[in-house]
């Protein structure tokens, strides 16, 4: 693998999360449900399991840094959240990396936390007054179903993709 082939995996991911998605879910606001893509954040916290942390808090600032520049209203606010997300569940344990259902449910748990952690930040800046029920039903399920369906089919491939590097079969 090119060393740069991970960076552009994940600066590919940060382009169909603010492009390609938009466009083909921009109709599906009208109904009241928001989904938020963190396909690129899911990519960051699976490199932290299989890279070390290292790798994934130097992914995750240098993303963070661009996804706070394009996407939030301020900056800093999600530099910080994929930092220290990544950095809590980059959890490289041989249990967590051969099992996929364990290796999905840790990187949904930093998701979620990412999730509500912005959600936090928006509300004590005073950038959002949606009310906990409202964020709950119309953005937090919808964004969860959908990243969950996102990892789960990512999960094996990044797992195997990081394995053919290293030049093995399994975690041993």
């Amino acid at each position: 693998m090119s060393r740069l082939a991970l960076p552009l995996a994940m600066f590919v991911l940060f382009l169909v999360e603010g492009t390609i998605f938009q466009v083909l879910f921009s109709g599906s606001t009208s109904g009241g449900w928001q989904f938020v893509p963190h396909f690129m954040f899911i990519l960051i916290v699976l490199t932290g399991i299989f890279r070390g942390r290292s790798h994934g808090l130097f992914y995750s600032i240098m993303f963070g840094v661009l996804y706070d520049i394009v996407y939030g209203p301020v900056l800093g606010v999600y530099t910080f959240g994929f930092a220290l997300f990544t950095y809590l569940f980059s959890l490289s344990f041989s249990s967590v990396k051969r099992s996929l259902r364990m290796l999905t449910a840790v990187v949904m748990t930093a998701v979620i936390f990412l999730e509500y952690y912005s959600y936090g930040m928006m509300s004590i800046l005073g950038i959002t007054t949606q009310a906990h029920d409202s964020l709950f039903l119309d953005r937090f399920l919808p964004t969860f179903l959908m990243n969950l369906a996102v990892a789960a089919f990512m999960v094996m491939p990044v797992r195997y993709w990081f394995y053919s590097v290293d030049g093995r079969s399994d975690d041993r």
